[in-house]
């Protein structure tokens, strides 16, 4: 009896195992990791039939490492198996990580709608699987008080004016700019600036900015240090070079980034008062001027001026950003509207991008329909020439080999939509008109 039953239960575990969604994820490189180097994380969803939604793919986060969820559209495809054909979504992540050590991907799942048997679907939720990966700094680099791993780095350097016919006295200010690419600011350390004798040197607050995309992709980090050089004394300078090392993850190479050694003459000074002034140990307390002072009704007119100031200053920034959270909040509203989805799938299908198209359907579906699935939409496109051209679509994406008979045209399938888009519309103005005008002759 238990041989008798023993093939049965396999066909029904086989079956029961066909009707979830597989889920397969690997990484890019996985071996051998640099410090700075991309590492790509793809993530790939396959179900039985197709799905009735978009997957929802995680944002997740991993300590001394940034991670990117590209915004670009998802890859669709299909594989088999065992003796099915299942249909997939593929999305890649991009991780830098940032320093040596192991980096592990942290638990999430994934949720994803599918037809379990048409026309019934269901949304099951999937785990990523656990991967993990070693990055390490290369030999050459581990001697270095820092390690800046990139693809390219730049380092220039501006002056508030020409190095000639200075004289003692003057104050110029430098300002050097480090960019690197795929590299967090606040990596990237700071510049030592050599004070040679007859020159005293006032330090600025370094500033740091992250360059991202407007989707949100993270291009480069940037370092801005700025720096007053106030020249006491009359002669001739040299200020050294910068250099700043840097490990180059396209040649595996160590590369010097160097600014060249600044040289100009100071003659003496004018008579002219000094832009900056000495510092407080090396001024003449004998010869300092003596201060007036205010009468305490001038003093009390002048703090109830700035402060009068600063209370308008305070308003008019208040009104500026509520007025700005406004407007992005509209402009959100209306970038996620359903109208705004239905344009991106109508420029999607007349551009006969199966794929784009595809994706664009599901996205408008679940806003223009939250009740209604995949299923039931196509059932009410069945009798019509909407439902053929999906059909056509979904074979021109799903099937290995379609027919010549199903050749899929964007233009025929924005125009049945635009037509259904239009009867659901009218339909259901005319169904909220009469339920204004509530039963006439009760």
């Amino acid at each position: 009896m238990k041989r008798l039953l023993a093939p049965f239960i396999v066909l029904m575990s086989l079956h029961a195992f066909a009707q979830s969604p597989v889920i397969r994820a690997h990484l890019e490189p996985a071996k051998n990791v640099t410090v700075g180097q991309p590492v790509r994380l793809v993530v790939s969803v396959f179900v039985p039939n197709y799905f009735t939604g978009s997957p929802e793919f995680p944002e997740f986060e991993i300590d001394n490492a940034i991670v990117i969820l590209p915004q670009d559209r998802p890859e669709n495809s299909n594989t088999r198996i065992g003796s099915a054909t299942y249909f997939g979504i593929t999305q890649t992540y991009v991780i830098y990580p940032q320093q040596a050590g192991d980096f592990h991907i942290p638990p999430a799942k994934l949720s994803v709608p599918y037809a379990i048997a048409p026309p019934k679907s269901t949304t099951a939720e999937v785990a990523l699987p656990a991967l993990s990966f070693h990055a390490d700094v290369p030999a050459a680099a581990r001697d270095l008080p820092y390690f800046l791993p990139t693809t390219s780095l730049t380092i220039v350097q501006r002056w508030s004016r020409p190095l000639s016919n200075l004289r003692a006295g003057d104050t110029i200010e430098r300002t050097i700019t480090v960019t690197a690419s795929k590299m967090q600011a606040m990596i990237i350390p700071p510049l030592e600036l050599e004070q040679p004798d007859g020159i005293r040197i006032y330090s600025g607050e370094p500033k740091v900015f992250d360059r991202k995309t407007p989707r949100g992709d993270f291009v480069s980090g940037q370092r801005i240090q700025t720096a007053k050089y106030f020249l006491q004394k009359p002669g001739d300078y040299t200020l050294p070079p910068i250099e700043l090392k840097w490990w180059n993850l396209t040649t595996h190479k160590l590369v010097t980034a160097t600014l060249p050694a600044a040289k100009f003459a100071v003659a003496e000074g004018s008579s002219s008062k000094a832009e900056l002034p000495p510092p407080p140990e090396v001024a003449n307390a004998s010869t300092a001027p003596i201060k007036k002072r205010l009468p305490w009704r001038t003093l009390v007119r002048s703090i109830t001026e700035v402060t009068g100031i600063c209370v308008v200053l305070a308003l008019l920034l208040k009104l500026l950003l509520q007025l700005s959270s406004r407007i992005r909040a509209i402009w959100e509203i209306r970038k996620h509207s359903e109208p705004a989805y239905f344009r991106r799938l109508i420029r999607s299908a007349k551009r006969n991008d199966a794929k784009a198209t595809y994706c664009d359907l599901l996205r408008w579906l679940k806003r223009a329909f939250p009740d209604i699935s995949l299923e039931n939409a196509m059932s009410t496109w069945t009798e019509e020439d909407t439902g053929r051209e999906f059909f056509k679509l979904t074979t021109v994406l799903f099937c290995s080999d379609p027919q010549p008979q199903n050749a899929w045209s964007g233009r025929e399938l924005a125009a049945r939509l635009a037509d259904f888009r239009r009867a659901h519309l009218l339909e259901k103005k005319s169904d909220r008109h009469t339920h204004q005008l509530g039963v006439l002759n009760p």
